[in-house]
């Protein structure tokens, strides 16, 4: 035991091996010493569950997430007719998600009043052309109904509000103008796509290539403020997905905002 002692003393007090022997020990107390600091720094593993502020003011909105030690940030504004004006109708990160001490939550809100925009013409070009300028325009497409036309497929008359709809006409941005199309020589028949997992936006917009219209739009129990409705998926559609129709029949869907609700 005492030639092992000596042993070690005798490398101990040998220079190399005690410098080499400092620097290991300095490299520990800085990993470990940095290790800690970061932790601190970036509260690690510390997170917090985003509060749900749709349907608030902004004003109050930004109140609960500094409670939470969150920032609220305006980012955009829509408007929605069914939503209370001036209130908060989407939110990102999504309620619940978890974040860390002063993450920005970005806000959008109900406009205090509908953008007008003008209608652009259509009239003469294929529902795909007339599709894209009227997104162009921050306009979407409407109803679409057919009449015996050789032309199939090509838009014959823009209407909005039953009315027909001129060319510079000011309407409401993002109102949806109905479409009057021509049927070809023979009925347009269509496949009816899947629509399910889809907001009522994108479904509408898929039907629209399908040369189909959303018909009557079912919520559930779980959709209960105005803006549910925005974050609400189809469940159940009517036709089932493959059935084969006429062009500009309607598909009515079902939608819930319970992931456990989505058809596999």
């Amino acid at each position: 035991m005492s030639k092992i002692l000596s042993f070690l003393k005798k490398l101990y007090n040998h220079y190399f091996v005690k410098q080499l022997l400092i620097f290991f020990i300095i490299c520990f107390f800085l990993y470990t010493g940095t290790l800690v600091i970061l932790r601190f720094y970036t509260h690690h593993g510390e997170a917090t569950a985003v509060p749900d502020v749709r349907g608030l003011t902004v004003q109050e909105a930004e109140i609960l997430l500094k409670s939470n030690k969150m920032r609220g940030k305006l980012s955009d504004s829509v408007y929605v007719a069914t939503a209370k004006a001036g209130a908060i109708i989407s939110q990102n990160p999504e309620a619940g998600f978890k974040v860390k001490e002063n993450r920005n939550v970005f806000l959008v809100i109900n406009a205090m009043t509908p953008e007008m925009v003008q209608a652009p013409n259509v009239v003469g070009v294929s529902l795909r052309q007339a599709a894209n300028i009227l997104e162009a325009h921050g306009l979407t497409v409407g109803k679409l109904s057919y009449m015996p036309d050789i032309a199939r497929n090509i838009v014959l008359r823009q209407t909005y509000k039953n009315q027909n709809l001129r060319k510079g006409t000011k309407i409401i941005k993002g109102s949806g103008v109905d479409l009057v199309l021509g049927r070809g020589a023979n009925d347009e028949i269509t496949s009816v796509p899947d629509l399910a997992g889809l907001d009522v936006a994108q479904a509408r917009s898929i039907l629209t290539k399908y040369f189909l219209n959303i018909g009557v739009i079912h919520y559930d129990h779980s959709v209960v403020a105005a803006a549910d409705t925005l974050r609400a998926f189809v469940r159940q559609q009517q036709p089932a997905a493959g059935s084969n129709l006429q062009a500009g029949v309607n598909v009515d869907v079902w939608l819930t905002v319970e992931d456990n609700k989505k058809e596999e």
